[in-house]
C-alpha cells in the first residue's frame, strides 16, 4: 500500500471490520522458541466451523525451526485476552509492533489489519460506516486518529510491512 501521506486517498470508508474479523485468519507472532515469525491459525482438525471463530481451536506454528502450540491444549477452559500487541490466544508478542509517535505502540495482527489502519491513517476525509462506534476503526486511539502523526503512522507501517517480507 502507499506510504507517502502527499498521495494517499483522499477518502476512506470504514468497512465495519471489528478486531475479531481481522484475526479470523494467521495472527504473525514472535516465537517462542527461535523468535523468529510464527502463525496462529485456526485449527479445526477436522472439525466443523463454529459460527463464533473467536471459540476456534488455534495452532501456534513457527516454519522457522518447527515449534508448535495449540490452543485451548490442555485447559479446555483457556480465554482469550483482546485489546494489545499480543496475540489473544497464546500471549506471544505480535510480529507487528513498533513503537511510535513518542511512546505509543502500534500493532497490527496481520497484513490485512496493516492495510486497513494505513487505508484510514493515510486518508484526508475519513466516512463512518453503518455501525458507528462498533468498529476496530472507531476504537482506535485518539493519537492514531490524529492529522499530526499521519506521517510517522505511515512511515511505521512501511516498516512493518516490509518485515513480512523477510
Amino acid at each position: 500500500m502507499n506510504t507517502n501521506p502527499s498521495t494517499a486517498p483522499m477518502r476512506f470508508a470504514d468497512p465495519g471490520v471489528s478486531l475479531y474479523a481481522v484475526a479470523e485468519n494467521a495472527i504473525q507472532v514472535v516465537c517462542p522458541a527461535c523468535q523468529g515469525r510464527a502463525e496462529v491459525v485456526p485449527w479445526l482438525d477436522g472439525q466443523p466451523r463454529s459460527p463464533y471463530s473467536i471459540r476456534w481451536p488455534r495452532r501456534l506454528a513457527c516454519h522457522a525451526c518447527g515449534h508448535v502450540r495449540n490452543w485451548p491444549g490442555e485447559a479446555k477452559h483457556a480465554t482469550s485476552c483482546w485489546g494489545g500487541p499480543v496475540d489473544p490466544y497464546f500471549r506471544q508478542p505480535l510480529w507487528l509492533r513498533a513503537d511510535c509517535c513518542g511512546g505509543q505502540t502500534l500493532w497490527a495482527f496481520n497484513e490485512r489489519h496493516l492495510d486497513i489502519l494505513e487505508g484510514y491513517v493515510g486518508a484526508r476525509l475519513r466516512e463512518r460506516g453503518e455501525r458507528p462506534g462498533m468498529t476496530m476503526l472507531a476504537r482506535l486511539p485518539g493519537w492514531m486518529k490524529s492529522a499530526k502523526h499521519r506521517t510517522e503512522i505511515l512511515q511505521v507501517i512501511g516498516r512493518l510491512r516490509a518485515s513480512l517480507s523477510r
